[in-house]
């Protein structure tokens, strides 16, 4: 499960928490300090941070790794319903 490690007041973890509302994605809030991120994810790793299961994720790499799952997350929809579709390069199921 995808986790998000982050300080009570954070405009960058409420903008990530935004973006998987809008997936629906399921995720655990952990709510900790700097003290306690430096001591679970090292000095140089700075709060918010994502970890799922042995990834960790955090800084300029946020960006990366969310449209990682936004197209994950697509792609899960494409093939969950009983329905044919085109991608966008004009194959079919």
């Amino acid at each position: 499960m995808i986790k998000l490690y982050r300080e009570a007041h954070s405009p960058a973890a409420d903008a990530i928490e935004a973006e998987f509302r809008e997936m629906a994605l399921g995720y655990e809030r952990v709510v900790i300090g700097a003290a306690e991120a430096a001591a679970l994810f090292g000095a140089e790793t700075s709060l918010p941070v994502l970890t799922n299961n042995e990834r960790i994720v955090s800084g300029g790499n946020i960006p990366a790794y969310i449209k990682e799952l936004a197209v994950l997350w697509r792609d899960w929809q494409l093939f969950q319903g009983d329905y044919c579709y085109v991608d966008e390069d004009g194959e079919v199921c």
